[in-house]
């Protein structure tokens, strides 16, 4: 049997490669249907037998956006409430383990930003509407908002894991320690930029991902939730892989890019941020390199070559 599981977006349909944005009439018409559940249906097209899935873009639309908003409030919070969602709870179990009632030192530096991934400020359009009421209106392409949230959504459910863990790892560590109710439970928090920080961090982590193979996706996601990069800075038809970097010793690799000093070739291009987030277009790692292996702690296990030199 032949088993065809096609999304079907009702507006939404790449008419050309020129303009992804060009919606054509699809046929969304069954032999025999029948109702699986919800929106789905069995049936023959052209005598084939096919699993049908249309979903009006409205809904789908309507409940990514509320996935994403909902997801943005369990890990930071609402506003209405006054709640700080899974950070708060970071925060507060830190700020715990560093009081002397702990055996802590009674100062934390917490270098987590409160960043909502949705507060992006839209661009309105001022003027007056047909009966001429001074109205203000965005607009954007249905593609590349679908694109943009199922971004949003990837961002926070890597942030939501990468919290969780931590605040596992906190409660954890409060276990093993004996409370002293005589100390003082104040602690003074100093709010340093998590900018910061980053250098150590980035390489820590780069030093784990390099390896022939490695996705581009999974690189990016992480780059954005841990607010390396931001998305809003980034256009969704932008190439991520255009340029061609040499190192060193001159030898040139294509479809590249640069990243916090480290150099990243890949194994195809183009491949746009949109395409990335949304449409599961991926692109493997093929080589990398860094100029200064004295900067990176473990460099032996990343950077086998000479310094400098493209690896593996």
């Amino acid at each position: 049997m032949i088993q065809v599981l096609a999304v079907l977006m009702a507006v939404l349909v790449v008419g050309c490669k020129s303009n992804p944005h060009k919606a054509e009439k699809i046929d969304t018409q069954l032999e025999n249907a029948a109702g699986v559940s919800g929106s789905q249906s069995v049936g023959l097209k052209k005598g084939e037998m096919v699993v049908l899935d249309k979903t009006a873009m409205s809904e789908k639309l309507r409940d990514l956006q509320n996935t994403v908003y909902s997801l943005e409030d369990r890990v930071y919070g609402t506003r209405k409430l006054n709640t700080l969602g899974l950070y708060g709870d970071l925060k507060s179990c830190r700020r715990k383990l560093a009081s002397r009632q702990f055996g802590g030192s009674g100062n934390m530096v917490w270098t987590e930003p409160l960043d909502r991934v949705t507060d992006k400020e839209e661009e309105l359009k001022i003027g007056l509407n047909n009966k001429n009421e001074l109205v203000g209106v965005s607009e954007e392409y249905l593609r590349d908002r679908l694109a943009r949230f199922q971004g949003y959504k990837n961002i926070l459910q890597k942030r939501a894991d990468e919290f969780e863990a931590q605040i596992e790892e906190c409660k954890t560590q409060l276990a093993t320690k004996e409370m002293d109710a005589s100390q003082p439970s104040k602690v003074m928090v100093q709010e340093v930029p998590k900018s910061n920080y980053d250098k150590v961090a980035i390489n820590q982590f780069m030093c784990g991902y390099v390896k022939k193979g490695a996705s581009l996706q999974n690189f990016m996601v992480n780059a954005f939730a841990k607010g390396w990069l931001t998305l809003n800075d980034y256009k969704l038809d932008q190439n991520l892989l255009f340029a061609s970097l040499k190192d060193n010793k001159g030898s040139q690799k294509d479809n590249a890019l640069m990243f916090g000093g480290w150099k990243l070739a890949y194994n195809r291009s183009p491949v746009t941020v949109g395409e990335l987030l949304n449409a599961g277009k991926d692109a493997q790692l093929e080589a990398w390199t860094y100029d200064k292996k004295e900067d990176i702690s473990g460099a032996g296990t990343c950077l086998a070559r000479s310094e400098g030199q493209w690896n593996p």
